[in-house]
């Protein structure tokens, strides 16, 4: 025979949950502010078009991933940064690849002439090739179509390895892209984009440094502008230039331990938290963002999620280190 609560009975309970919550509600209380955490979104560009933000992102398989195993890119979209909605899922066998991989790695997109064309890196270890590929579409969330029927930079083409393409778009409406590890290639897209003009120029980078050390960039190359200066960036590091081909002068990282949460700044890469930073810089609704990999929500660096941080640029060029914390786009110096 059951008993019904007195009001007085529901009232203890309901300060005993107050003061010790349920794990149901600890769960809840983890609930982050960007809703896709933990469906292993990485490799992030933004991308703002006709107001809305689209984020084109690799994809890890699976939180017990033991290395990188990436079977498909994403398009996500989002009118406040936080709430993202699944576009498109692009997989290899629908490209000239033709058949599953695991090397799905970074991708970025651009609109040219009212059509938007989304590049993405084939890691094929089998088939021992390493290139760029591209689809196109008439909006920027597909769906897509592989119109070139092979890729649009081979493999070996230059003297890097051909991946993480970076899409630039100029004032005049010219496209370019960059790639590459270590050593940076720049090309021209043609004004069909169906190819590039010329052969890819090497970017020269004045005193590089990155996440292994001063004299070495890394991959997860980008480019933006700012006030007429160009910004090629590396994960969390940066260089700048008046001259979109270079030569880049760095000027160092955007991350800094002092200003992450303890869980950011702990649950992080082998070589530290300026390490595994693919992202790229966006303009929003008139404030800078960098959007990055992170890899403390789950602890392991083969299941990566994204973030979102503010960008301050100082009187001198200069990038102000980030804050990394859980208030993502808002966070702040309040740790």
């Amino acid at each position: 025979m059951s008993r019904e609560r007195s009001p007085k009975s529901n009232k203890r309970k309901q300060r005993a949950v107050e003061q010790n919550p349920s794990m149901a509600q600890k769960r809840r209380s983890l609930k982050e502010v960007i809703n896709i955490i933990g469906q292993g979104v990485n490799d992030p560009h933004i991308h703002v078009f006709d107001g809305r933000a689209y984020l084109y992102a690799s994809h890890d398989l699976c939180v017990d991933n033991p290395k990188f195993i990436m079977q498909d890119w994403q398009v996500w979209s989002s009118d406040d940064l936080l709430n993202w909605k699944l576009e498109s899922t692009l997989k290899p066998e629908d490209t000239y690849i033709g058949k599953r991989i695991d090397g799905c790695w970074a991708t970025d997109a651009v609109e040219k002439n009212g059509r938007y064309y989304w590049a993405f890196s084939e890691v094929n270890r089998p088939d021992d090739k390493i290139q760029v590929g591209m689809v196109a579409g008439d909006s920027p969330g597909g769906p897509w179509t592989d119109e070139l029927g092979e890729p649009l930079l081979p493999h070996r083409c230059v003297d890097t390895a051909v991946y993480d393409p970076a899409f630039f778009k100029e004032d005049d409406g010219t496209v370019y892209i960059l790639f590459g590890v270590w050593n940076y290639f720049i090309a021209k897209m043609a004004d069909d984009m169906k190819s590039i003009e010329g052969e890819p120029q090497p970017i020269t980078v004045i005193n590089p440094e990155g996440p292994y050390g001063k004299g070495k960039t890394d991959d997860k190359v980008s480019l933006h502008k700012y006030n007429q200066t160009y910004y090629l960036s590396w994960g969390s590091y940066y260089a700048t230039s008046e001259d979109l081909k270079g030569p880049y002068t760095c000027r160092g990282c955007i991350v800094d331990p002092d200003r992450m949460e303890a869980r950011f700044r702990e649950r992080t890469w082998p070589n530290g938290p300026t390490q595994g930073r693919h992202g790229n810089f966006f303009e929003w609704k008139g404030k800078w963002y960098f959007t990055y990999c992170e890899m403390c929500f789950s602890g392991n660096r083969f299941f990566r999620d994204f973030w979102i941080s503010p960008v301050h640029y100082r009187e001198n060029g200069d990038i102000e280190p980030i804050y990394i914390d859980s208030d993502a786009i808002n966070a702040g110096p309040t740790l």
